[in-house]
């Protein structure tokens, strides 16, 4: 009895226990309305088109990363599609020098930010997360079901919370901008370093913002390998969930219930498989880019 009471109790009490672990990761994502979003594409099938940003704000937290910078921009954005049997995930990296249309979007205070055709990152920075996911649903005509937004210190916290990924560094990196130093090969990354690989741009490769899309995929699949491995290690996982919950911005619908039907979906063993739009030159400014068509409308075509 002195030992079968005490496992009864803690039987009754884990339940209780995982409730309030889940209320209170679930409680710490921030969200936005979709209700601005106006006429949108039509959802043509049971996959879910997920929009996810990395935000380059330097407030709170991230002053560590630079002072003086005004507003927020989108150093990352990737359009991932997750079919409905969880099979075949695609993550499709939009350039943040790319040149679109942007629609017109309510600002913070409800100001009207008016359309324009401007860098895709513009959205985000003029009107946030709801106008980046109008303006991607606007580029690709493709529906975009959720949208997701992390910042540095997010980023940097749940790579600690895995204990590091493993990435191949093809060649040294010495970026005080950056803060990040590494010899090439295979190694282990902590949050601070992946979070200079995945920033690391004009002293690495031809220092092209598609040669930053590629270490940050990189990342990315790092990053799911290692959060695969981790299922069956509750206090990891949970530190995991945790970490991203506190710096995580998502719409309404998209709270950690549907997270985790979302990479039930995908399984132990799915797998991620990543490219880029295709772009080349913007004809009035070298330093911009413009999806190639018709590829771009090929590749978005493929994924409604």
């Amino acid at each position: 009895m002195r030992r079968l009471v005490p496992l009864g109790v803690l039987a009754a009490l884990l339940p209780l226990a995982g409730y309030g672990l889940y209320t209170q990761v679930n409680g710490n994502i921030k969200h936005v309305s979709a209700e601005d979003l106006g006429p949108r594409p039509a959802k043509l099938t049971r996959a879910e088109n997920i929009l996810v940003v990395g935000s380059d704000s330097r407030d709170g937290a991230n002053a560590e990363y630079g002072k003086g910078q005004q507003g927020a921009r989108t150093d990352t954005m990737i359009l991932f599609h997750v079919p409905k049997d969880g099979k075949d995930v695609r993550g499709v990296s939009l350039p943040r020098d790319s040149m679109v249309h942007v629609p017109a979007c309510r600002g913070p205070g409800g100001a009207s930010v008016p359309a324009r055709t401007d860098l895709i990152n513009s959205a985000f920075n003029e009107a946030g997360l709801a106008c980046a996911w109008k303006t991607v649903e606007s580029a690709t005509g493709m529906r975009v079901d959720h949208a997701l937004q992390i910042d540095f210190t997010g980023f940097k916290s749940m790579v600690d919370a895995l204990g590091g990924v493993e990435v191949d560094v093809p060649a040294k990196i010495d970026d005080p901008k950056a803060r990040l130093h590494l010899n090439p090969g295979r190694q282990k990354l902590s949050g601070e370093q992946a979070l200079g690989y995945a920033r690391v741009r004009y002293s690495v490769g031809d220092g092209s913002d598609l040669g930053r899309i590629k270490r940050q995929q990189q990342l990315m699949t790092a990053m799911a390998d290692k959060a695969r491995g981790q299922l069956g290690n509750p206090a990891r996982l949970y530190s995991f969930l945790r970490a991203g919950s506190k710096s995580v911005t998502t719409d309404d619908g998209l709270g950690l219930k549907r997270m985790f039907d979302l990479a039930n979906s995908v399984g132990d063993t799915g797998k991620i498989n990543f490219n880029t739009v295709p772009v080349g030159p913007y004809p009035s400014d070298p330093n911009r880019v413009q999806w190639t068509e018709p590829a771009a409308a090929q590749l978005f075509q493929s994924l409604r």
